[in-house]
């Protein structure tokens, strides 16, 4: 199928150019455009909207905008399923392991030290591609929209770092945005933010719900994104015990499989448990590095190294670099 979206996003952009005074009679008529808008649809539906939209409609503030709109109930049984979870932080992580029953444009990684969270985000999309800087606006709209449904009305106060300058009066005066401040890094796309707001029991939280819903969910995946939801799983698992992470049989015990399975299956996706450990140990070094005001003899006692050579001496292995 190559890249999708769920159809109901297309049906809200739709809408949404509605109410902007947008004809949107000849878009739909576009030869990519699904007869019936229904489960997973090609990205190509997508891209035909934002084409026509971003010509009638300042785009930045458009995507901000429709960003806006997509309340946390508006993403399907991932959304509910948040919803209903301990935390916003463990919504999170609900999207990191389920984003693929929305769409393959997105993946999220989550990271989090003492006091602050990083959001992570992996776009498929190549820089300059239709639709390239909608998508990440939209995402970064409906983030703070989620928030705000999660904590009665509560403001996101967050870091949103993209790849490019967004002009502050495309997002500052938009209802939901005031209190978050905006980076531009070349490459970059990540939310930061202060984790304890991140952690506050939400009313909306039910365990029982949340299984069900997690459930729906993992029968939800699409069969090709199955072997990456295993992955999803390891690495889940995997980052909450980096200082001490468990033996291949100890993980496959956690995961309910057979240690041959979990190995068989990590090779059919394309990776292995050394090269996961490896990958998740670089992410948060780096994440420490780049994002605190850590030390290096700091960064080192977090990830579990009592001799911070020791730790420049991995991180060199890892990364290639001092």
């Amino acid at each position: 199928m190559g890249l999708y979206i769920a159809s109901d996003y297309i049906s809200g952009l739709i809408g949404f150019a509605a109410r902007s005074g947008v004809a949107t009679a000849e878009l739909l008529q576009a030869p990519t455009m699904p007869t019936v808008l229904t489960g997973l649809v090609p990205w190509s539906a997508a891209k035909t909207l934002l084409a026509g939209l971003e010509q009638k409609l300042p785009p930045d503030r458009a995507a901000l905008a429709f960003g806006l709109e997509l309340g946390i109930t508006q993403h399907g049984l991932l959304g509910y399923a948040a919803k209903s979870a301990r935390s916003a932080l463990e919504g999170l992580l609900l999207d990191e392991q389920f984003m693929a029953t929305r769409t393959n444009l997105l993946r999220f990684r989550v990271m989090v030290n003492d006091e602050e969270l990083n959001v992570m985000m992996d776009l498929a999309l190549r820089p300059g591609e239709p639709g390239w800087r909608f998508v990440h606006l939209a995402i970064l709209g409906s983030m703070a929209r989620m928030y705000q449904d999660l904590h009665a009305g509560q403001s996101l106060k967050a870091v949103f770092t993209v790849p490019f300058a967004v002009p502050a009066k495309d997002a500052r005066d938009l209802p939901g945005l005031a209190a978050v401040k905006w980076r531009e890094e070349p490459g970059a796309f990540r939310m930061t933010g202060p984790l304890d707001s991140l952690l506050v029991n939400l009313p909306t939280g039910d365990e029982i719900l949340k299984g069900l819903l997690v459930e729906q969910c993992r029968s939800a995946m699409p069969s090709e994104a199955a072997g990456e939801d295993l992955v999803s799983s390891v690495r889940g698992l995997l980052r909450n015990q980096l200082v001490d992470p468990p033996s291949v049989g100890s993980l496959s015990r956690q995961l309910n499989l057979s240690e041959r399975t979990l190995k068989r299956y990590l090779q059919e996706a394309g990776t292995s448990y050394r090269s996961l450990l490896t990958e998740l140990r670089l992410e948060v070094a780096l994440c420490y590095l780049q994002t605190t005001p850590l030390t290096i003899d700091e960064v080192a006692f977090r990830m579990g190294y009592a001799s911070p050579s020791t730790f420049k001496n991995k991180f060199k292995q890892w990364s290639g670099m001092t």
